[in-house]
């Protein structure tokens, strides 16, 4: 897939908590957008423990949310909702009216194949679905890895920080080759592994990589919008602790 090209800069992020928020913050500090609106489905979180049915509505959802809205593009920055929107996205293309780019987490999959026997952690739904299982050619091991999501989520670091050399430990143990951060919270803790030896790999890495802004990189004005379905709280407390680049008013823009 190209890189994406777009001059405006201005997104929306779909996640259920800190995964999204991490992502919304790279975009700006990255300058790869001027403005952000994160839709922070803290509602749905755990989604990993949802069934398809439940997620469809989700989904569903936030396109009926997203179709007023003037953006330049959408980001489904969840492994889990991407799971579903790829199984259904000509339904969902069928009822928008709307030709705004959506890109998901497997949109840049094409390195995936290369990985010798990768360790693939995700939500218990995104393990069901199997599609990594598939992007690998079936070299992949997907498991669970519920306990550290929701440790990143609730800002347990120490507790992240033991299951990851805990699930370190297993990988050397059965030799495999790299970690794939199959939910996107875990792109928080990618340090972690690569302090434990572990290459990892990043969907949400991969697309900013590809992601080419036709605007200066530097000056401008940054804005971030959060908008949550539940509590703002695991949300806007981690986005105070990480965007030291925005100013405080930008930070406290919290669609209530």
């Amino acid at each position: 897939m190209p890189a994406i090209i777009v001059t405006m800069n201005t997104y929306l992020v779909y996640d259920s908590g800190t995964g999204g928020a991490w992502f919304s913050l790279q975009l700006l500090a990255l300058r790869k957008a001027t403005h952000v609106i994160f839709y922070a489905d803290t509602a749905h979180f755990p989604l990993g423990l949802k069934n398809e049915t439940e997620l469809y509505g989700i989904l569903r959802d936030f396109f009926t949310f997203s179709s007023p809205l003037k953006v330049d593009g959408i980001f489904l920055a969840c492994n889990t909702i991407s799971s579903v929107y790829l199984r259904y996205w000509p339904l969902f293309k069928k009822n928008m009216e709307t030709s705004i780019p959506i890109f998901h987490t497997y949109s840049y999959h094409e390195g995936l194949p290369k990985l010798q026997k990768p360790l693939i952690l995700a939500t218990q739904s995104t393990v069901d679905a199997r599609i990594y299982t598939y992007f690998t050619g079936g070299k992949g091991v997907e498991v669970s890895a519920t306990k550290l999501i929701d440790a990143v989520q609730r800002n347990n670091s120490e507790l992240a920080q033991a299951l990851v050399h805990n699930i370190c430990e297993y990988a050397k143990k059965e030799r495999f080759s790299d970690i794939v951060l199959g939910c996107t919270h875990l792109s928080e803790v990618a340090g972690l592994f690569a302090e434990e030896g572990f290459r990892t790999y990043d969907p949400l890495g991969r697309i900013l990589e590809n992601l080419t802004a036709e605007s200066p990189s530097d000056g401008g004005d940054l804005s971030l919008t959060l908008h949550a379905t539940g509590s703002y709280d695991d949300v806007l407390n981690y986005v105070r602790r990480k965007a030291s680049f925005l100013p405080e008013e930008v930070l406290l823009n919290a669609d209530k």
